[in-house]
């Protein structure tokens, strides 16, 4: 079993990834971390206060639950902070979203993006440009941003949720995007309800956080790692996932 930390701002998140990483990963051993208060440091732009919570959290993934590497999986965390965080880790951080940004500029050039958690919108387009720009190629992004969507999701309302991301990507398809980018993992829950509706790809950072993992541990082989004695870190707020 390789040890992984999920790191989670949004209780949204883990419901989606754990079902997914149940299924499709049962060789790792996955321990969520979440800490809903980084929504309102979010939204609130509290920045400095976002990055030292999360090195907290890395922290204790590292120092408490010996995790082999940790996936990020808020997609507003920006990129400055999180090259900061991965010089101080202590072990590889990936973000969930990067990995969908490099297959979407692979995908096409006029590039739909749904939005449902504001802080994002700006973080995913900078992601989306730096994935081109890597590439050589330039990219032409079409944003829908639905915030009520996200609110309704949190508050138990998943059915208004789904039918706000569903109109807004009929109404990207209607654009002519050549690919749609579904900013948030929690977003995936629509999936099988596009399937065959919709003619042009679209890619969640659900499927392809996994393959990032696989790539990553594939260079680190596993070895054997010793949990530390109870109270170093902080586990305020772990859990554990499937």
């Amino acid at each position: 079993m390789r040890k992984i930390a999920f790191l989670h701002a949004s209780p949204a998140a883990l419901t989606p990834l754990a079902h997914y990483y149940k299924q499709a990963a049962p060789d790792l051993e996955i321990t969520n971390l979440l800490d809903d208060g980084l929504l309102r440091l979010f939204a609130a732009g509290a920045w400095a206060v976002v990055e030292l919570r999360l090195g907290e959290m890395l922290a204790t993934a590292r120092d408490v639950h010996a995790a082999e590497a940790a996936l990020l999986t808020c997609s507003a965390v920006p990129g400055p902070i999180l090259a900061r965080l991965r010089r101080t880790a202590g072990l590889p951080v990936l973000k969930i979203d990067e990995s969908v940004a490099r297959a979407a500029v692979r995908a096409g050039r006029r590039i739909g993006l749904v939005v449902t958690f504001p802080p994002t919108l700006e973080t995913s387009r900078t992601l989306l440009e730096d994935a081109a720009a890597e590439v050589g190629i330039s990219i032409d992004i079409v944003s829908r941003l639905v915030p009520q969507a996200y609110d309704a999701l949190l508050a138990g309302d998943a059915a208004t949720h789904d039918q706000q991301v569903l109109t807004a990507i009929e109404e990207l398809t209607a654009e002519g995007v050549e690919v749609i980018v579904l900013a948030q993992v929690s977003m995936a829950r629509v999936l099988p309800s596009v399937e065959g509706r919709i003619a042009v790809p679209i890619l969640s950072s659900l499927h392809t956080s996994l393959e990032a993992l696989r790539e990553l541990l594939a260079e680190r082989p596993s070895s054997p790692a010793e949990v530390p004695a109870p109270g170093h870190g902080n586990p305020c707020g772990q859990g554990r996932g499937a």
